[in-house]
């Protein structure tokens, strides 16, 4: 423990600095940071990593500075990480965006989708969009689709999944078609920034219409009628890494 930092020792044989105290100067933190780092050093330590709020964005030069490499960065903070010996393993890099697109089909045999105002033709996409940092897919899905279309559905199962890359900012994308089975039928738009309309539509006739997204029509067409995989609760009491989500084959 330093006056400046709480920190703790990890699984990788690292030390990973949880808290940045109060600091009355930047020289402090400086100093601070140098003595942990000698200390690391002293341990046979390899990986030290501190994440920086914005609060505190003056610290990030000194880090650098010191050696330490960007790793990832939310809207409020940032981490760097710092190799005390060569070849070191870094673990989890994000490389992935995950995100996630709803196939919600009616008793009538009608899918639900949307149509978003920045799509500048007449096609109609499935409801769905970004899985936030710690949520479950099975809620950002049933999230996403009442926010773009008011319907409040029952996620069911995972029906498939596809990757794509290069994404945005360089990283790879992971997309989850999950199957939700609707609650309520009457469309009500609540995210009217983004979206423009909302319907249901009979399933072949979306299918058929090559105005829509073709991985859209396609999407439908091969897993309307599939069953996928449904989550499955495999934590128990004391686990040590419980897991958030498990999909296994109901066959």
């Amino acid at each position: 423990m330093t006056p400046y930092f709480e920190y703790q020792y990890d699984d990788f044989n690292g030390i990973t600095i949880n808290t940045l105290n109060t600091v009355s100067s930047t020289q402090g933190f400086k100093t601070a940071l140098t003595d942990l780092i000698e200390q690391a050093q002293a341990d046979s330590k390899q990986l030290i990593w501190v994440s920086i709020p914005l609060s505190h964005a003056a610290y990030i030069p000194i880090t650098t500075e010191l050696g330490f490499e960007f790793h990832n960065c939310l809207t409020d903070e940032i981490t760097l990480t710092l190799t005390l010996k060569e070849q070191v393993y870094v673990p989890f890099i994000p490389s992935y965006t995950i995100g996630a697109g709803a196939i919600v089909i009616n008793d009538k045999q009608e899918v639900l989708v949307i149509k978003e105002r920045i799509e500048k033709g007449s096609a109609y996409k499935l409801p769905g969009g970004h899985v936030e940092l710690t949520e479950k897919i099975s809620e950002a899905i049933v999230r996403e689709v009442y926010e773009e279309t008011g319907v409040k559905a029952k996620f069911t199962s995972v029906l498939g999944l596809t990757t794509k890359h290069p994404y945005r900012f360089g990283k790879s994308n992971m997309y989850f078609i999950c199957k939700l089975k609707p609650l309520t039928e009457d469309i009500n738009i609540q995210d009217t920034h983004e979206i423009e309309d909302a319907k249901w539509v009979r399933i072949e006739d979306y299918i058929q219409d090559e105005t829509h997204h073709a991985f859209n029509r396609y999407m439908v067409k091969q897993l309307a009628n599939k069953t996928g995989l449904e989550y499955l609760d495999v934590n128990k009491e004391g686990d040590r890494h419980p897991k958030l989500e498990t999909f296994f084959s109901s066959l």
